[in-house]
């Protein structure tokens, strides 16, 4: 007999925000890139999002190891997202392993590289490699969600001779935050990550802040909530004239679901402008690294 009252594993509150952002990038931009945009003599507007984001796609690229001619090469990409990146690495010849720890994203990711990928629904830290190993590691805006120290020596252990670590991603600065917002950006800081990378004896290959080139990206996130937060204001002030008692029941519901630290939060992110690229400039180093391990 099935167990209909068995207690159902909680899902992760960042796979829901990732196929949230999924479906919002794809009517945006008509492609489902995950990633900040690059915002090198572009105006920061949300027609100018898709190309941003191809820049960014793009310089990523030029850090891609050098290949001997026709050797295609074995790349794993860690949160792979909605297989975007992966479809432009298959096409340019090389073969694709991507991991994402969501079902939607893996249907997604299957769809856009033509099923020419191998994909598998996991976390990097619980990922089983088989006997193949890979000469790039990629992690491209997803290094932030794994501990330093376990992404760096597992990635290093799956690596060929002469494979590389290719990371592109948000790392704490050592300013202290303040107040119960949270600052846009994220990661651990990025003096752990020198320190690690120190540890474990890796070479750096390149190391490159691109931090301001970024940065505009959360203003135009900002955006979003703040049209958002209008709508919002504006359905409230039409309940509020034509169902008093509806808008008195959805705001007693509201408190009930949302302790008053999160509806603090929330309502900053909708109705003020917290989330600025001075901000996000101040509180975080968006870094590429290109790593070799030394015994590779």
């Amino acid at each position: 007999m099935i167990n209909i009252f068995k207690k159902k594993k909680k899902e992760p509150s960042r796979l829901v925000g990732l196929d949230i952002a999924l479906k919002v990038s794809s009517f945006v931009t008509g492609k489902e890139h995950l990633h900040y945009g690059l915002w090198e003599r572009l105006d920061v507007t949300l027609d100018n999002l898709g190309k941003a984001q191809e820049a960014y796609t793009n310089l990523l690229f030029k850090y891609l190891p050098k290949k001997e001619p026709q050797k295609k090469l074995e790349i794993l990409d860690i949160g792979g997202g909605a297989g975007e990146n992966a479809k432009k690495l298959i096409e340019r010849g090389h073969r694709v392993t991507i991991i994402v720890p969501s079902k939607i994203l893996a249907e997604h990711a299957k769809k856009n590289t033509n099923n020419e990928a191998e994909i598998l629904i996991t976390t990097f830290e619980d990922y089983i490699p088989k006997n193949h190993s890979f000469d790039l590691c990629l992690f491209a805006e997803s290094f932030q969600y794994i501990p330093i120290k376990t992404a760096l020596k597992k990635a290093s252990m799956l690596l060929k001779n002469n494979g590389e670590i290719l990371i592109a991603d948000c790392f704490r600065s050592d300013k202290k935050q303040i107040g119960i917002i949270r600052q846009p950006g994220g990661g651990a800081s990025l003096k752990s990550m020198e320190k690690e990378l120190e540890i474990q004896k890796l070479k750096i290959l390149v190391r490159k802040e691109i931090t301001k080139l970024v940065a505009p990206s959360v203003e135009l996130e900002q955006k979003f909530y703040n049209t958002l937060g209008f709508s919002i204001k504006r359905i409230i002030t039409s309940l509020n004239i034509n169902r008093p008692i509806t808008l008195k029941f959805l705001k007693i519901v509201y408190k009930i679901f949302f302790s008053k630290r999160r509806r603090k939060r929330l309502e900053k992110r909708l109705f003020e402008n917290t989330r600025t690229a001075c901000s996000f400039i101040k509180y975080n180093h968006y870094m590429i690294y290109k790593l070799k391990p030394g015994n590779k």
